[in-house]
């Protein structure tokens, strides 16, 4: 069985945000968007993909999820999106954040960016500050590569850092 981590860029302002909104008002809301997502399988290179709606369904069938396991940085969010938006289910789901949360409990923190130095894998990047506002109809090409970049560092970051705690955790 394999590991795909995933991590969906989406659209977001100052007042359509998940510091404003639940997960579900946030995910469900009309003024929700995929502006790109990255996967990688196992420890190999994270892949971008940036699309329409169609477009990125079938570059995420792609991929085999309902056999194998999905690990994201908050789960709970890239879950939703993928099952409510792309009626994928993977055969299990592994959340960094979870596992942080039990190994460390409020000591370290739970951001990805912070985790990451914690645990010396890497340093998160801030290019979502820049993408505030976007929609993906907005990004240049250029733009939309560095926001490619910025997603698939997460991704490996969240990989590194997956393999990083689960020696502290059980299986």
């Amino acid at each position: 069985m394999k590991i795909l981590t995933i991590d969906f860029e989406t659209y977001y302002d100052q007042e359509f945000s998940l510091t404003k909104l639940t997960t579900e008002e946030y995910i469900r809301g009309d003024d929700f968007e995929v502006i790109g997502v990255s996967v990688q399988v196992d420890d190999g290179e994270p892949k971008w993909f940036s699309g329409t709606r169609n477009e990125t369904k079938q570059f995420l069938e792609s991929y085999d999820f309902p056999n194998n396991l999905a690990l994201a940085h908050n789960a709970m969010f890239d879950a939703a999106i993928l099952s409510w938006h792309f009626d994928i289910c993977p055969r299990g789901w592994l959340d960094t954040l979870s596992i942080a949360r039990a190994v460390h409990g409020t000591e370290v923190g739970g951001s990805l960016a912070t985790l990451a130095t914690h645990y010396g894998i890497g340093a998160k990047g801030d290019e979502v500050v820049a993408a505030k506002g976007l929609r993906r109809k907005d990004f240049d090409s250029a733009a939309l590569a560095r926001y490619g970049l910025y997603c698939c560092n997460d991704v490996s970051l969240t990989y590194s850092l997956f393999q990083q705690m689960g020696a502290d955790f059980p299986k």
